[in-house]
Parts: C-alpha cells; sequence; structure tokens
C-alpha cells in the first residue's frame, strides 16, 4: 500500500512538472516576442538617432531631419534625439517648423535647461523677441557657462531697437567670455546703430574681433564699413581689398569694394568690381552663426 502511494506521487509530480513545462512553452514565446519588440524598437531609434545626430555635426540638415525623425518617432521619450531634431530644423532655417515641434513636446520636457535654451532659440530665430527674452531670463546672467545666453538677450534687445538693454547685455557676454569674436561683431554691428558718434568705438570692437579672429570675413566687413562711415575710404579700401585678395569669390566684399572706390572718385575700379561681383553667387547660408554652439554641449559644459 505504502509502495503504491509514493508510486502515484511520483506520477503526480511527474504530471505537475509536465503541465508547468508545457504552460512555460505557451508564455514564453509570446513575453520573449515582446521583449524582442522592444529590444528591436530601441536598436532601431538608436541607430537612426546616433546618424541623425552625425549629421547634424557635419551641417548636413535636411539630412540629419530625416534621421531624426524617424528616431523620435520610435523613441518619442528621449530628449537627446527630440532637441537634437529642433535644433537640425531651426539650423536648416525650417524655424517656424521648429518652434512647433518645440511647444508640441513641452510638457515631455519642460523641466529641462536645454529644452528652454533650444525654446528661446526658436523664438528668437521666428522674431517673437520678447518670449525668447523671457526663456533666456531663465538662465543665470552671471554664469561663465551661460555667456551665450546674455549674448542672446542682446541680440533680443538690439533687434527690438533697445540699445541701451543690448549693450548691457553684450558686456555682460563679453565680461564672462572676452575671448569669443561674436560677442564683439554683434557689439559693433550695434554700436554703429546707434549713430556716428559711437563709429570709434565701434571700430576698436571690431579690431578686437579681427584680433580674436582674424579669418572671419564679416568681422572685417562690418570694420570696413565703420571706416568708411568715419570718412576713412583709404583705411577701407585696404580692408576690403585685403578680404578680396584671400577670398576672391566673396561677393559682398566686392560690392562693399566698389563703394569704396565710388567715394574716393576710382570709378573704373569700382565699375571693375562690380562687373566681377555680377560674376559671382551670393554666399550660401551656413548655420546661424548667433546659435552658437550645439544644443547638446549646453549639458556637457
Amino acid at each position: 500500500m505504502e509502495v503504491g502511494r509514493r508510486t502515484w506521487l511520483v506520477l503526480w509530480g511527474v504530471f505537475v512538472f509536465a503541465m508547468a513545462a508545457s504552460i512555460q512553452g505557451l508564455v514564453s514565446p509570446t513575453r520573449q516576442a515582446k521583449v524582442n519588440a522592444g529590444s528591436s524598437v530601441s536598436a532601431l531609434a538608436s541607430h537612426h538617432g546616433e546618424e541623425g545626430l552625425a549629421l547634424l555635426r557635419q551641417g548636413r540638415y535636411k539630412e540629419a531631419i530625416a534621421e531624426l525623425s524617424r528616431a523620435v518617432e520610435l523613441q518619442p521619450a528621449s530628449w537627446k534625439y527630440s532637441l537634437a531634431l529642433a535644433e537640425a530644423l531651426l539650423s536648416a532655417n525650417y524655424n517656424f517648423t521648429g518652434l512647433r515641434f518645440l511647444l508640441k513636446v513641452k510638457p515631455r520636457f519642460q523641466d529641462l535647461a536645454e529644452y528652454h535654451y533650444i525654446l528661446g532659440l526658436a523664438y528668437y530665430m521666428c522674431y517673437q523677441y520678447m518670449n525668447a527674452i523671457a526663456e533666456f531670463k531663465k538662465f543665470p546672467q552671471d554664469d561663465p557657462k551661460f555667456s551665450r545666453v546674455p549674448f542672446l538677450i542682446g541680440n533680443c534687445y538690439m533687434a527690438l531697437g533697445d540699445l541701451k538693454q543690448a549693450k548691457a547685455f553684450f558686456d555682460q557676454a563679453i565680461k564672462l567670455k572676452p575671448d569669443d569674436e561674436t560677442y564683439y561683431v554683434s557689439l559693433g554691428k550695434m554700436l554703429r546703430m546707434e549713430g556716428p558718434q559711437y563709429l570709434d568705438e565701434a571700430i576698436a570692437v571690431l579690431k578686437r574681433a579681427v584680433s580674436l579672429k582674424p579669418q572671419d570675413v564679416y568681422a572685417q566687413l562690418h570694420l570696413a564699413d565703420c571706416e568708411e562711415g568715419k570718412g576713412n575710404y583709404r583705411d577701407a579700401e585696404t580692408l576690403l581689398e585685403q578680404i578680396v585678395h584671400e577670398n576672391p569669390e566673396f561677393q559682398p566684399a566686392r560690392l562693399a569694394l566698389a563703394t569704396a572706390y565710388e567715394h574716393d572718385e576710382k570709378l573704373a575700379l569700382a565699375l571693375e568690381q562690380r562687373e566681377i561681383a555680377a560674376r559671382l553667387k551670393p554666399p550660401k547660408p551656413a548655420r546661424n552663426p548667433e546659435l552658437g554652439p550645439p544644443i547638446s554641449s549646453l549639458a556637457s559644459q
């Protein structure tokens, strides 16, 4: 009798084990399929996202938009890919599309400093300067790692015509990062806008910009314009001739040199420069330098 009981218990154990194995065989493939599917989506999002980031760094903005859009579609919770997509849209001058996208994802990323930084840029690029200022003022104004923020606020005030406020923020940006030539260029442009009484100061500021980055043709161009404003046509000519010599296909310098020659009554030389300029193409728009370094660098500073 005892033997029969032990036999029955063994058989029951085998039955239970077999049933458990059978159930596990039915459930496991489904669960594993879900895990595999999740892993596949994540891997695919990462593939498109990292490719998009690489294209963004290379300045291939439209291709970056395509890759990053796919990454965001697959992984909408990724702040890195979403904000990189917004950056690519702004860099490609799809400014209003970038702003609409940022406002759409605001509930998801509004707690991130990086989000408010690029939202401020989007407002700025869409001419909504007061909204841009409101976003940028959420950042500390005396922290060197955020030196771009007072610079951008200064640009907003300059666009609004409040030159006194603009100068105060440009001065703050220069104080925080005195080796960034773009800050001096914007300050020089603003001083030139304020009137002829500020031209000497503008010239000094722009010379500082050129000393920091001699290859910056736009800084040199603004400097030449200020020299012309002072009536220093020979100084303007010398500077513009140097730009043209080093950058013979830079059309804006050819046109500016023609104007300087005309002021100096060198009409034949002016005509020659205008004829050359007519055969040249205007410079292709590049990434707006006011955007500064990539948004991703803000987090790593």
